[in-house]
């Protein structure tokens, strides 16, 4: 392996075509940079300048080395600004998964926006799965932050931070008897209609969610069918096939065949949604994320 400091020397002189003026600008003597470059000659068992009467010039083999040369160099001074990032967080990759729901919320793209006009040198790596996986993908190391629609179960000791609480609403096809009446809609009222939800292997903490609040107001939804997504949910929802409770997210994808109302309970319906990440962690990226949700 070349040593980095001949490789430094031999730009020199080529930069000055001129040893002289190299030592001077090496601030070193004239014979010690005639040994280097000699070595450097030696080692790579070529000749590498041409001596001129007055100076020198790389020769076809010099000139390949000096293009090299300055690359190596350039990256190597390079190297521990970019160390000093890395350590501080400015550079790198942070891996970040959530939900389908959650992913529907406005606060993640703000979030990405916000970190990524702080820290522009550090790409982004997203993730959409489901809950059970995305835990897994923190416990694994995959993923260094997760936002989840509940916190991750307590005996495997990560962090669930609250983020916020998000209110359900009612999705109604634009022809349900209940579209015309005002803008709430009580949650009791629902009872006698079909239900479309978004399969609970695909969201379990939302479907659970919406079950619960149901039970609390004392029925059971009957759902007639699943869908593979949240927003699958309101082409069947169009379609007339039932209504649904959703994330108030679910606003923001406007159908005209889908009227949306508030939802009134004797106890409160929310979807909350909390990120959850490693206890213990020096990941700087993470801790700059924590930051910017406080």
């Amino acid at each position: 392996m070349i040593d980095i400091h001949k490789l430094n020397a031999f730009v020199a002189v080529v930069e000055e075509s001129n040893i002289s003026r190299a030592a001077v600008r090496l601030n070193m003597q004239q014979p010690p940079l005639t040994r280097i470059i000699k070595s450097l000659e030696d080692e790579l068992d070529t000749q590498l300048l041409k001596r001129l009467p007055r100076g020198v010039e790389a020769t076809e083999a010099g000139k390949a080395l000096y293009q090299e040369a300055v690359t190596i160099l350039a990256h190597a001074q390079a190297i521990p600004k970019r160390v000093q990032n890395i350590s501080k967080g400015l550079e790198g990759q942070i891996n970040i998964g959530f939900t389908n729901s959650v992913g529907l919320h406005s606060f993640l793209p703000a979030l990405l926006r916000n970190f990524r006009e702080n820290f522009p040198a550090v790409s982004i790596h997203l993730e959409e799965d489901a809950s059970s996986s995305l835990i897994d993908s923190i416990i694994n190391e995959k993923n260094d932050i997760v936002f989840l629609r509940k916190p991750a179960p307590i005996n495997l000791g990560l962090k669930s931070l609250h983020v916020l609480d998000e209110p359900l609403i009612v999705a109604l096809p634009s022809n349900h008897p209940l579209a015309l009446q005002g803008d709430v809609i009580h949650l009791l009222d629902l009872e006698p209609y079909d239900f479309v939800l978004y399969r609970r292997l695909a969201g379990q903490d939302l479907f659970d969610n919406i079950l619960a609040c149901c039970y609390q107001a004392g029925f059971s939804p009957r759902i007639v069918q699943e869908a593979p997504r949240l927003t699958s949910s309101l082409n069947l929802i169009a379609a007339g096939i039932g209504l649904s409770i959703v994330p108030e997210a679910i606003r923001n994808f406007w159908n005209k065949q889908i009227v949306y109302k508030a939802l009134q309970a004797d106890t409160t319906c929310i979807a909350p949604i909390y990120a959850v990440y490693q206890q213990d962690t020096e990941n700087v990226r993470l801790k700059h994320i924590l930051n910017l949700l406080d």
